[in-house]
């Protein structure tokens, strides 16, 4: 059965019913099931949340597997979760545990209380792994400062091509979203460069 077949099957028949199964699943199967699960609950959608609070404040889960739930918080969009992540938060001193939280953190509303943390890692990370994710966990901040932060890592001599390439990406995400940051980016030393990029981009598509 195909991977989508099954996700239906199990929303059709068993609805949130089946929530608590599978964030017991997700959390201590093989990576196949857990990505399973993790499209099933997302379809799911909000009425999840509580069984997935619960999930998150439970104390038998191992490090990894709670960044999959903050994960999938962000995922699903519900601001009830928001609490919850950031109490989680303070659990990971590692980065890359961290922009995980940051990431599902920007995408449920929070985006102007996490980006200055995120443009600074942005900054100072050399790591090129860690950079693919700040940048896209700035990409889902729709802010000014995350535009300003990613048009200076694009004019990094030091960033690689496809890293740079992400980053343009990002840019364009965030002003698919707020249209008046143009006008922003125009301002910025190299904004006119990432303006004509992207519109070169988009005539590429």
């Amino acid at each position: 059965m195909e991977r989508e077949e099954l996700i239906n099957r199990i929303v059709e028949e068993k609805g949130v019913e089946a929530a608590p199964v599978l964030l017991s699943l997700l959390v201590s199967e093989d990576s196949e099931t857990a990505q399973i699960c993790f499209d099933a609950l997302i379809q799911m959608g909000k009425d999840v949340v509580p069984f997935l609070i619960e999930k998150m404040r439970s104390e038998d889960i191992d490090p990894v597997s709670r960044l999959y739930l903050a994960d999938l918080a962000g995922e699903i969009g519900d601001i009830r979760a928001v609490t919850h992540l950031y109490e989680l938060l303070s659990k990971y001193s590692d980065e890359r545990s961290q922009i995980v939280i940051y990431e599902a953190l920007a995408r449920l509303g929070e985006g102007e209380k996490v980006v200055d943390v995120l443009a600074l890692m942005l900054e100072e990370n050399y790591d090129a792994e860690l950079q693919d994710q700040l940048i896209m966990a700035l990409s889902n901040t729709d802010s000014s400062v995350a535009v300003k932060a990613l048009a200076g890592f694009y004019g990094n001599k030091l960033a690689d091509k496809s890293a740079k390439a992400f980053a343009l990406e990002g840019i364009h995400s965030i002003l698919a979203r707020r249209h008046e940051l143009k006008n922003y980016l125009l301002s910025l030393h190299n904004g006119k460069e990432i303006a004509e990029r992207l519109y070169q981009w988009q005539k590429e598509i």
